[in-house]
């Protein structure tokens, strides 16, 4: 039983820290507890993937799906505080605007937006909607089940997994550049999650991490071929890490969970399209 109720103050304690959904009370805090919770990234993602569905699901049948992801990609900013994607502009800002170690980590910590941070989001934001907009545009001109008739349960189930997918698997590859590199800092907001990082908690993060993804590609082979996308950006960025700071910081755990997710939603146009 108190194991039970630790892994849910851990969910609940990841929860918070990743979004401005607030938890219990009784769920109290301790900063060893932190580094435990990161384990439920990918638990936070399934949660964010099926509210985002929730939504696009309402409005899509008011304004259509396109309409319907952009206002369920809003409402997502709005729940999460646009954690992940400030992360992103600031890692956009420090890898363009830096030359040196401790310049990149100095213009990453500074809260103000550059110009490469403002390209580099509005160009994210905009892959996103125009990736599902084509998506979803196929499945419409080619009046398959997908998008085309969300009332029936089965396609509901794979229109929810394509959305999970999006935000377990950039989440569990996210936790999974902990293991591959150190931290860059001495100190800072993502140190307490990052130390004591095991393979144990990485094994935990896989289950729902990948699960969704791997049931959708099951229901569509064709989708495995996102992978041609996903992994060549996930190794590009580990490898900037590397190069250019010798380890990771919490923008830059953003930055790949947000790649990550984006190279989910685009890959699906020239899965359907071009294969």
């Amino acid at each position: 039983m108190q194991y039970l109720l630790l892994e849910i103050r851990l969910f609940f304690i990841c929860l918070a820290f990743l979004t401005r959904i607030p938890s219990p009370n009784w769920i109290g805090f301790k900063e060893e507890w932190l580094h435990h919770s990161i384990k439920y990234s990918p638990s936070v993602g399934l949660l964010l993937g099926s509210i985002q569905f929730v939504v696009f699901l309402l409005f899509h049948f008011l304004f259509g799906p396109t309409i319907g992801f952009t206002i369920s990609l809003g409402f997502l900013l709005i729940l999460t505080g646009a954690f992940h994607e400030d992360g992103f502009s600031d890692f956009c800002d420090g890898i363009g605007g830096g030359w040196k170690r401790e310049d990149i980590l100095r213009i990453m910590k500074d809260s103000r937006v550059g110009s490469f941070g403002a390209v580099g989001i509005c160009l994210l934001v905009l892959l996103k909607v125009l990736g599902a907009y084509e998506t979803f545009s196929y499945f419409q001109r080619k009046n398959l089940p997908m998008i085309s008739n969300l009332t029936n349960d089965f396609h509901l189930i794979i229109v929810w997994l394509y959305f999970v997918s999006a935000h377990t698997l950039s989440r569990f590859l996210s936790v999974f550049v902990m293991k591959l590199l150190p931290y860059a800092k001495e100190e800072g907001y993502a140190k307490p999650m990052a130390k004591e990082i095991t393979w144990p908690q990485i094994l935990f993060a896989s289950l729902l991490g990948v699960l969704p993804y791997l049931s959708l590609a099951y229901l569509h082979p064709n989708f495995f071929l996102s992978l041609l996308c996903i992994i060549p950006s996930y190794i590009y960025m580990v490898r900037l890490m590397k190069r250019w700071i010798q380890g990771f910081t919490g923008d830059c755990l953003g930055a790949v969970q947000q790649v990550v997710e984006t190279c989910i939603w685009i890959s699906g146009v020239f899965i359907w399209n071009f294969i």
